[in-house]
């Protein structure tokens, strides 16, 4: 089946199996990071989120910053910002990097990690939630005039965005593995996250995303697998031996989409 390759960007040389080796933002480090995956031939990097990392958003715009091809996946917590101000930021990376993010909506699956940035939703809320904020999302980019809004989680009045989508729209990814993980991404997510499982298992996690989908009336989300952390890394016209990518170890995610044939390592 063709595929995307899809990496994750570092801001610093910490590793799982090395977490002291580096904390916050390197930005040398990260600039060589993301310009090696560039010249990898990667066609995604996540942008991870996490309470104590680097700014996502900021982040996501140093990578489109310094590279030329691959797309920022941006991993964007519900919660943390309110909806309209997260449509209007996420369009002007957008425009800023020529239509090349992607964002994937992190609901969260750890109540303390939540409480960190002061969410006390329960998972199924948060779920709910990330509902709203979706199409509240798509709603804002897709508007011509003023937008109001009044839902279970938000409420504004005449909200307007001077800034929109590069392409009119940005592709939206959700995950997980709960049922509520599966309504929602089948009926909001252009991309369903999954884990490496089992074929049988992700039959079935697929299945249900897709039931959800069809009930709807909605095209079918595109299915991503994640691998586990493994030692692979890009290889590219910047990586050497000194370079953040070809230490033995320093790991990467990979994660395959379908699409069009095209190996990513040919392109000029």
């Amino acid at each position: 089946m063709p595929v995307e390759f899809i990496s994750a960007v570092h801001p610093n040389p910490a590793t799982e199996g090395d977490p002291t080796a580096g904390t916050g933002i390197d930005v040398d480090y990260a600039r060589r990071y993301a310009r090696a995956l560039d010249d990898g031939g990667f066609d995604y990097t996540l942008v991870t989120y996490h309470s104590a990392s680097p700014d996502a958003l900021q982040l996501g715009q140093f990578v489109a910053n310094h590279t030329e091809r691959i797309k920022p996946f941006l991993a964007h917590r519900p919660g943390v910002i309110f909806p309209t101000h997260a449509a209007r930021a996420l369009a002007t990376l957008d425009r800023i990097s020529k239509g090349r993010l992607a964002v994937h909506i992190i609901s969260g699956g750890n109540d303390e990690e939540q409480r960190r940035e002061g969410d006390y939703l329960n998972k199924s809320e948060r779920y709910a939630r990330s509902d709203e904020y979706m199409r509240i999302l798509r709603e804002v980019w897709a508007a011509d005039g003023p937008v109001s809004h009044e839902g279970p989680y938000y409420r504004f009045e005449g909200f307007r965005s001077d800034v929109t989508p590069y392409h009119g729209t940005i592709p939206i990814s959700v995950g997980g593995s709960s049922e509520d993980a599966y309504r929602v991404g089948g009926q909001q997510g252009d991309i369903f996250g999954l884990w490496g499982e089992p074929l049988k298992e992700t039959s079935e996690q697929i299945a249900a995303v897709n039931a959800y989908a069809d009930a709807v009336g909605r095209t079918r989300p595109r299915a991503r697998a994640r691998s586990h952390r493994s030692s692979r890394r890009p290889t590219g016209s910047r990586t050497s031996r000194s370079s953040p990518c070809s230490a033995a170890t320093r790991s990467t995610r990979r994660w395959w989409l379908p699409r069009a044939p095209r190996s990513p390592r040919s392109r000029g």
